[in-house]
């Protein structure tokens, strides 16, 4: 009986493991407790929304500077994650006329540093980009400063997410197939 206890243990944990390293988009899938923050949040009037194909989701919208605005973002629930046994991220993705940016957050505070890579337009091509943690940019209030993330960081992680990355007045859509840690 112990043995069986110890089996069953290893399998829920490699389970658990194995769901933890993909995210996969689409309706019935993964996503749906992701949420749209935009610069409304202080003052700005940019929006964004997002809806669910079968295999992808679809986050599009406009951007606005007006009042001090310039973003949308499409983010996970605040949730631990530990990316500190993972090289790199491959996202599946397509976009079209706006550079969109991903994120890793290590706390619930906005002023506190994060860090982004850009996702570059793919004139509506679908690819699978590659993103080393080495590759990653630290931000703090949207300003590039210096440093990656260290282990202590990725083990840390508690929100990921997507957000429009040129600060340039205009429509934006990137349509997500899935995010993969490796």
């Amino acid at each position: 009986m112990h043995i069986r206890s110890i089996l069953y243990f290893l399998l829920i944990t490699q389970f658990l493991c194995a769901q933890q390293s993909k995210i996969d988009f689409g309706k019935k899938k993964d996503g749906e407790l992701w949420k749209i923050t935009n610069d409304g949040v202080m003052g700005g009037l940019s929006e964004g929304d997002y809806e669910f194909s079968d295999d992808y989701v679809i986050f599009d919208g406009t951007v606005s500077l007006e009042n001090n605005g310039g973003f949308s973002s499409y983010r996970s629930q605040y949730k631990k994650r530990d990316l500190s046994s993972y090289k790199k991220v491959i996202i599946r993705y397509r976009s079209k006329k706006y550079t969109m940016g991903f994120t890793l957050e290590m706390d619930r505070r906005w002023f506190v540093p994060y860090y982004k890579v850009e996702l570059p337009t793919t004139e509506w091509k679908w690819v699978k980009k590659e993103i080393a943690f080495s590759d990653f940019v630290r931000y703090n209030v949207g300003r590039k400063r210096s440093g990656k993330p260290t282990l202590e960081e990725l083990k840390n992680i508690l929100r990921i997410g997507f957000v429009s990355n040129e600060k340039k007045a205009g429509p934006f859509k990137i349509e997500i197939d899935y995010i993969k840690f490796e």
